[in-house]
């Protein structure tokens, strides 16, 4: 369960960079649980996906904190409000040998429904503020977030197309991972 929402109708700059600040905050931790979430699965190549999408992440919040100094002269505050829970309740008293293929392949789909979903609405939201910046007349900022709309969008095609094959095969979680 991911209950994060930024707020799309900032119009100042600062703020703008604020809420994209707070969704790679986000990110980090959903990839980070979602990495955990499964390596408890015994899928590791879906884990090492999470952890170089953390990385990735990580890498890219560092590259717009320091755009912000460098081009606006101000720091982004770290901050963040939500819920982020991918990892079920149940799963911290069970065992990783406890689940099942059919549980393996309801938390497969479940968790790559989840990961489209953050990615759909990322891809969203930065499009919205790209379009802001432009109609504030902040044409450099709005090409530097049109960049992170363009990252996200190869993430969600790759996405797409892992949930496609996915589909395909009734998600076996051993294809591909």
């Amino acid at each position: 369960m991911i209950e994060f929402t930024n707020n799309l109708e900032v119009t100042k700059t600062e703020d703008i960079f604020d809420e994209i600040n707070k969704r790679y905050v986000a990110a980090m931790m959903i990839h980070g649980q979602m990495a955990d979430y499964f390596n408890f699965l015994g899928l590791k190549g879906y884990k090492r996906l999470h952890e170089y999408q953390f990385l990735t992440e990580s890498l890219e919040r560092r590259e717009i904190c320091r755009y912000f100094v460098d081009h606006h002269g101000k720091l982004l505050k770290d901050s963040f409000s939500g819920t982020i829970k991918v990892i079920p309740d149940s799963w911290y008293t069970a065992s990783r040998l406890s689940i099942g293929k059919s549980t393996k392949q309801k938390a497969v789909e479940d968790g790559f429904i989840e990961y489209h979903n953050w990615e759909k609405e990322t891809k969203e939201a930065y499009e919205k503020y790209a379009q802001q910046l432009r109609t504030n007349g902040n044409v450099s900022d709005a090409l530097f977030v049109e960049c992170l709309v363009k990252d996200v969008s190869k993430e969600l095609e790759t996405v797409e197309k892992m949930v496609t094959d996915l589909i395909s095969v009734g998600y076996d979680m051993v294809y591909k991972c």
